[in-house]
C-alpha cells in the first residue's frame, strides 16, 4: 500500500512540475521533489533513484492501466522533462484504451442510423463524438470546430426538460419573452428541438389550450408540477415539424405550393442543400432553374429566402411575392 501511495504522489509531483515551463526538470530535480512531497504526506524519509523516477516518465507516458499517455519528451540543450502540450494535465480524466474500445462500440451503434433519413443530427452526433475520442486518447490537434458552444444560454435546462417529458410530466416555467414581461407557463413537455444555436422547448400549454414553443435561453425558472400531464392526441412529434422551415406555426395553417426560380451559383446550393424535404426540381436552363416547395409560410421561410439575396425570385403564391415585396420597400428606406 505505501509502495502505491508513494507511486500516486510521485505522479502528481512529476505532473506538476512538468506544467511548471520555468523551471529545469532532469530526473534528479524530479526526484528531489517527488522525495520532498513523499515526506510532507507520509512523514518518510526517502531517496529515490534515477531508475525509479525515469520507470514513473516511461509509465506516464505509455502504461495502459494509468492511462495517462503524457506527452512528456526530453530537451538535451536544457536538459530537461517537459510536456509537448502546454495544456496536459493528468488530473484531466483521460480515455484510456478500454474506455475507447467501447465508445467505439457505440460509436459503431450509432453509425447504423446515419443513413436513415428520419433520424435527424445522428451524422452530427458521430462525428462530434468520434472528433472527442480522438482528441482525448491521442491529444489529437483540434481539426474540426463545431459552430454551437457547449455553454450556450437555455442549455442548462435540458436535461430537467428531457426527464420531464421521458416521465410524461407538467412543469411550470417562468417565462421571459423579447420584449414582454415574465409570465408562469404551464406546460407538458413533448419534445426538444434545436434549430438555429438555439433550443426550443415544444409543449402543450395548458392555459392557452394548444401547442406552443418556448425558447429554452428566455426560460428563467423549472418548477415540478401536480398538474395532470396532457397528452394531445393529435400532436405526433415525427411530423410535426415536416411541413415547415424552422419553428414557426401559426393556428390552422396548412402548406402551400410555393415555386421559387434561382440564378447562378445560387441554383447549385439549392441542388446541394434542398430547403426542405419537399423540394424539387420544375424546370433547368442554362442560366436558372425553378423549384418547388410545399411548406407553411413563415418567419423562417422568409428570412431563409432572403439569404439567398438576388439569387432567388420567389414566383408563385402572390401572396408570398407581396410580403416580400414589402420587405423589400422597408429595407429600401432604411437604407435610401
Amino acid at each position: 500500500m505505501p509502495t502505491n501511495k508513494h507511486a500516486i504522489i510521485r505522479y502528481r509531483t512529476i505532473d506538476r512540475c512538468l506544467r511548471d515551463r520555468n523551471g529545469r526538470w532532469d530526473w534528479r530535480t524530479l526526484a528531489a521533489e517527488c522525495a520532498r512531497e513523499i515526506g510532507i504526506a507520509t512523514g518518510v524519509d526517502i531517496k529515490l533513484s534515477e531508475r525509479t523516477i525515469k520507470g514513473d516518465l516511461a509509465d506516464m507516458r505509455n502504461n495502459d492501466i494509468l492511462g495517462y499517455y503524457a506527452p512528456i519528451d526530453y530537451d538535451r540543450k536544457e536538459k530537461s522533462y517537459y510536456y509537448t502540450d502546454p495544456r496536459y494535465a493528468i488530473s484531466e480524466v483521460a480515455i484510456n484504451k478500454e474506455d475507447k474500445s467501447q465508445l467505439n462500440q457505440a460509436l459503431e451503434i450509432l453509425k447504423q442510423f446515419g443513413g436513415l433519413s428520419d433520424v435527424m443530427g445522428v451524422q452530427s452526433i458521430i462525428t462530434k463524438l468520434q472528433h472527442t475520442i480522438d482528441n482525448r486518447v491521442d491529444r489529437a490537434e483540434s481539426i474540426i470546430h463545431f459552430d454551437h458552444p457547449l455553454d450556450a444560454p437555455g442549455q442548462e435546462w435540458l436535461y430537467h426538460l428531457y426527464n420531464h417529458i421521458r416521465e410524461k410530466q407538467a412543469v411550470s416555467i417562468m417565462y421571459h419573452p423579447f420584449g414582454r414581461k415574465r409570465s408562469n407557463h404551464l406546460m407538458s413537455p413533448y419534445i426538444l428541438k434545436e434549430f438555429q444555436k438555439r433550443w426550443y422547448l415544444i409543449g402543450y400549454h395548458h392555459d392557452k389550450e394548444q401547442i406552443r414553443t418556448l425558447a429554452l435561453d428566455r426560460i428563467h425558472e423549472v418548477k415540478d408540477s401536480l398538474t395532470t400531464y396532457i397528452h394531445d392526441e393529435g400532436f405526433n412529434a415525427a411530423t410535426y415539424f415536416s411541413d415547415v422551415i424552422g419553428l414557426t406555426i401559426a393556428p390552422d395553417s396548412a402548406p402551400q405550393r410555393i415555386l421559387i426560380r434561382a440564378t447562378g451559383l445560387q441554383v447549385q446550393y439549392f441542388k446541394t442543400r434542398p430547403m426542405h424535404s419537399s423540394q424539387t426540381l420544375i424546370e433547368e436552363q442554362d442560366e436558372h432553374a425553378i423549384f418547388s416547395l410545399n411548406v407553411i409560410i413563415n418567419f423562417e421561410l422568409v428570412s431563409e429566402l432572403f439569404s439567398y439575396r438576388e439569387g432567388v425570385e420567389v414566383l408563385e403564391p402572390q401572396s408570398l411575392r407581396d410580403e416580400m415585396q414589402e420587405v423589400i420597400q422597408n429595407m429600401g428606406k432604411r437604407y435610401s
